[in-house]
């Protein structure tokens, strides 16, 4: 048995949280540079405003119906969604957090009386100890799960369903509903007589097998209740990406560096946080194709030894910078990615360049002040020189709302008056 803790409408029911006073207020929240949409609120879904539609599409119908705008808030959501995934460990620790806002719970081993008791109050308590509502669903396999819970959000409005006992909904869900198929495969489906989930559960075994791939075979067994997918368990990490595409497009090098400075800086952070060293990174910069002709160009670098020290990454990092950046050309987006990740306490060092006790301990010394006062104060409280204050490369952030829960100074206030409780234009 299975379930499935899903978060309604998640980056807006964030940007709610601290907004009392946009409670039964249409809200959409837009991708990096404020280009599309990518989460809306029920209001907003009510008015036809459509998932990944370019928002200059939508501003006339934004103003008219007073949609409250918002740019993406990755710090905040990522935060929420910390709490929120550490709040269902605490109660049930059989899980795998699927995505920022998804998490597969495995029950097996709780009685099938107690599954129901179990979900409602973890959806209480989740939303009780973040504010966040979610809706859970429930069944034998995790793509019945994933249909119980489309079930409980779409059709039911209810926190929590449990499809066992409930197959006469599979006849009334359209098979492209179903976790895993696309439009491509839908349309495969459709052309085979295949209408709902339970024309796809009922389906002979073996002409499914023949006909599709083996993908779609084992949704096809998990839908008819036979356990395909396990929960999947905490891999190490292969690779980590640092990249954003540029606000307005930039030609100086220096402003590129330090771009690429602000990547070092992010990766090396994720990097030490979980104990492990790289010992390649990549470099990539490209150009904004709608203005000029497509330029992309990437280069590899293997450093003398598997490392987490950020200067020493930056160094390499500029380094290959050098090495790829053309004058003249209006670059849109930069990066950096570290791979061949290892543990930190087994690195493999190299032979013949191996560094001294004494350097190798200083720089341990140096991180570790380094992370010290930024968990503290606060990420990039510290940071190298080769940043630089000057961010003209950001991305366009004009409607970001405040870091709640990450930055000290942008905590929400609450005061008291004479008349009571107070907001200050925050909450306005």
């Amino acid at each position: 048995m299975f379930a499935l803790v899903d978060c309604n409408n998640f980056y807006a029911s964030c940007e709610r949280l601290f907004r009392p006073d946009l409670k039964t207020k249409p809200i959409i929240v837009l991708s990096s540079n404020d280009g599309c949409v990518v989460a809306r609120s029920n209001e907003a879904k009510a008015l036809g405003i459509a998932m990944g539609v370019p928002y200059f599409k939508i501003k006339s119908i934004c103003r008219q119906h007073k949609v409250e705008v918002f740019s993406s808030n990755f710090s905040l959501y990522n935060d929420l969604s910390r709490r929120i995934m550490h709040t269902i460990e605490e109660m049930w620790p059989h899980l795998e957090i699927y995505s920022i806002d998804e998490a597969f719970l495995d029950l097996s081993s709780l009685d099938s009386t107690y599954h129901d008791v179990l979900c409602k109050d973890l959806q209480q308590t989740i939303l009780r100890h973040t504010g966040i509502p979610t809706s859970i669903g429930i069944g034998a396999t995790k793509t019945l799960a994933k249909l119980a819970n489309h079930i409980a959000k779409k059709e039911l409005k209810t926190p929590v369903f449990n499809i066992n006992n409930q197959g006469q909904w599979l006849s009334n869900i359209s098979v492209d509903n179903v976790w895993g198929i696309g439009s491509k495969w839908h349309k495969q489906l459709i052309s085979h007589k295949i209408n709902t989930v339970s024309d796809l559960a009922d389906a002979n075994s073996c002409y499914i097998k023949n006909q599709f791939n083996v993908m779609l075979y084992r949704t096809h067994l998990e839908l008819k209740g036979i356990k395909c997918a396990e929960l999947s368990g905490n891999e190490p990490q292969k690779s980590i990406l640092s990249s954003r595409s540029f606000g307005t497009p930039q030609t100086d090098y220096n402003i590129l560096a330090r771009a690429i400075a602000g990547h070092c800086a992010t990766a090396a952070e994720k990097l030490r946080r979980h104990k492990l060293t790289a010992m390649n990174l990549n470099v990539f910069i490209c150009a904004d194709r709608f203005k000029q002709e497509q330029y992309y160009y990437s280069i590899d670098f293997r450093m003398l030894s598997a490392c987490d020290d950020l200067r020493y990454i930056t160094t390499c990092a500029k380094f290959c910078l050098k090495k790829i950046y053309r004058p003249g050309i209006l670059y849109k987006k930069a990066g950096i990615c570290l791979s061949n990740l290892t543990p930190k306490l087994h690195a493999q060092m190299d032979l013949f360049n191996q560094p001294s006790i004494i350097v190798q301990d200083r720089a341990e010394l140096f991180m570790g002040v380094l992370d010290k006062i930024n968990k503290r104060f606060g990420p990039r409280t510290m940071r190298l020189a080769a940043e630089g204050f000057n961010k003209p490369w950001l991305p366009r952030q004009s409607s970001k709302s405040p870091n709640y829960t990450t930055e000290w100074s942008e905590l929400p206030e609450v005061y008291v008056g004479q008349n009571g409780l107070k907001y200050p234009n925050l909450f306005r």
